[in-house]
């Protein structure tokens, strides 16, 4: 999976920071969730894009910053001023546990397999009381695109996680967090913008076989715009999850 997903980013690597919006405004509240002050070691999960590393460095001090992709090609438009590049997959993490004061991650860890496990396993990279705030994209995102999907035999879209099992997860750690769960709707001029848009961001694996062909996209369009559409513009609806706290 994972060099699927590094694909489908890597061809979106010029057009991911103007289409990802959503992704923009998600590493803003991701990063205003930690506490200001001084962290000596931190670590970034998904840097790619750089909307997460910006808006962390702008708020604390930090010794080093380790900024983590696994993308070579997203992480090379970055600026390397602040922060310290490391190609890698957070799956497997090369480093030891208890070695960061701060860890944060926005829109990344949906894309690991049995993500509300994993999620806490990377949490083991903590020290005590270090802390942490994780922003994900969970079930119900595109849900508008789902239901058309199933009705018009047109697309496939990755299977989310529920918030519920990530939560789930973290309560069974030694973690003390406190979470929301947050909507979020883009509004798009038409179905087929829309999905121009959702490709130039890279957000494309659905880990299904594609569904596709003339007829049924004409008809997952026209029933999208049929059922959704209001003054003109199709909703596609978002849901993320926050995660914030300290490990105990």
């Amino acid at each position: 999976m994972t060099k699927q997903v590094q694909r489908s980013f890597e061809r979106a690597v010029t057009t991911y920071q103007q289409e990802a919006l959503i992704q923009k405004e998600v590493a803003r509240e991701c990063a205003l969730l930690v506490p200001e002050g001084v962290y000596s070691r931190v670590l970034e999960i998904g840097a790619g894009g750089g909307f997460l590393t910006s808006e962390c460095l702008s708020r604390i001090n930090a010794g080093i910053y380790v900024a983590m992709d696994f993308s070579r090609a997203m992480l090379e438009p970055l600026s390397r001023k602040k922060s310290v590049f490391l190609l890698g997959d957070g799956r497997q993490q090369p480093f030891k546990e208890a070695s960061f004061d701060l860890l944060v991650s926005s829109s990344t860890m949906q894309w690991y397999g049995k993500g509300p496990e994993a999620l806490a396993r990377n949490l083991v990279l903590l020290n005590d009381e270090g802390r942490f705030s994780i922003s994900l994209f969970v079930a119900g995102t595109f849900s508008q695109m789902a239901h058309i999907s199933s009705l018009s035999g047109f697309g496939s879209l990755y299977p989310l996680p529920e918030a519920e099992q990530y939560l789930k997860s973290m309560s069974e750690g030694h973690f003390g967090f406190k979470s929301r769960l947050k909507e979020y709707t883009r509004y798009f001029p038409s179905v087929p913008e829309f999905l121009k848009s959702h490709k130039k961001t890279g957000a494309t694996y659905t880990a299904k076989e594609f569904r596709f062909g003339k007829k049924s996209y004409a008809r997952f369009c026209r029933l999208y715009r049929d059922i959704y559409a209001r003054k003109g513009m199709i909703p596609v609806s978002y849901h993320v999850l926050y995660i914030w706290g300290r490990k105990k």
